[in-house]
């Protein structure tokens, strides 16, 4: 390596499917025009990987590792740095040379976005890693979570994807999301951020019963809403997933809880409880925005802002 390597993985966000997506519905994910970049080069201490991770707000992880064991010399969060650790490892299973030179290494990630955010922090560092040591990112990502691997799948494409597992096997179909009234959509961080992984798992060991039905109607939804072209069928089907999901779940819908004087739809997206919500009213871009930063939610995001259009090439310049 003579030359430094830099890769980038796209950020995500989940229209549809949240929780059954585990259990084989269809799921509707966009991938963001914002993710995460790497840059690995030579040099620094012999023997030594140096990482770095940054978003937005700066700096916020340093870690060492004595290469070729990868054993943790020092670190600013010794809990991030044991995450990497395995992630680093379970690379190396899959690719037994990988990091088993002792030349020293220098690693910098930087986030397009603020870390707490929920567009993927994880699934990109694990579509990085991927990239660097040459593997499967979807055989990476088993190793590692028990999520359905969606956003890995969104971390690696630049189109909007109806996703499902068959067999605990991914299956990806590539879509042309591109609603006309896109304007109207807007993301809304509501400041919670949940453990994707923990919800994964909280739901995973709920008590067993036929959600078939559920299933059926969640796919039906997810395809639908990636074709159709009118504001209120799209509210509709969106009021009509939150529904089902939050009887799946037993909780009440975030519009019941927190704003059911909104006028429209205000969507979870991913786990529930978590940060950002989709929020879209036929009154307007303005009127949304204005609703929520009363509720003093100031950080609106348009959707269009954030979101691939469809099949489009957009290098990201870090």
């Amino acid at each position: 390596m003579n030359h430094p390597l830099s890769f980038h993985a796209n950020g995500k966000i989940l229209l549809t499917g949240e929780y059954l997506v585990l259990k084989g519905a269809e799921a509707l994910a966009v991938p963001l025009v914002v993710g995460q970049g790497m840059i690995i080069e030579k040099g620094g201490k012999s023997n030594l990987l140096s990482w770095s991770a940054g978003d937005t707000e700066g700096t916020w992880f340093e870690g060492e590792y004595r290469l070729p064991d990868l054993e943790l010399v020092f670190a600013t969060d010794r809990n991030v740095a044991g995450r990497l650790k395995g992630i680093l490892l379970a690379a190396r299973d899959l690719n037994p040379v990988f990091l088993r030179d002792n030349s020293g290494l220098k690693v910098v990630t930087r986030l397009e976005f603020n870390r707490n955010w929920g567009f993927g922090s994880s699934s990109t560092l694990t579509s990085l890693v991927a990239q660097w040591a040459s593997i499967d990112p979807m055989n990476l990502h088993r190793l590692i979570s028990k999520g359905s691997g969606y956003d890995v799948a969104c971390s690696m494409t630049d189109n909007a994807i109806i996703f499902s597992l068959k067999d605990g096997n991914p299956k990806i179909a590539g879509v042309d999301f591109n609603p006309p009234f896109d304007h109207l959509m807007q993301l809304i961080y509501l400041d919670s951020k949940q453990d994707s992984d923990l919800e994964v798992e909280a739901f995973r060991k709920m008590a067993e019963r036929d959600l078939s039905g559920e299933i059926r109607r969640i796919s039906e939804i997810s395809l639908l809403l990636s074709t159709v072209k009118d504001t209120e069928t799209f509210i509709a089907l969106l009021l009509e997933h939150e529904e089902i999901i939050g009887k799946v779940l037993g909780r009440e819908t975030v519009k019941n809880r927190l704003f059911p004087d909104f006028e429209g739809v205000v969507k979870s997206l991913g786990a529930w409880g978590g940060d950002f919500v989709l929020a879209i009213s036929a009154r307007g871009s303005a009127y949304t925005a204005e609703y929520f930063r009363k509720k003093s939610l100031g950080v609106v995001i348009p959707y269009s802002s954030l979101a691939r259009l469809p099949f489009e090439k957009e290098m990201i310049t870090l």
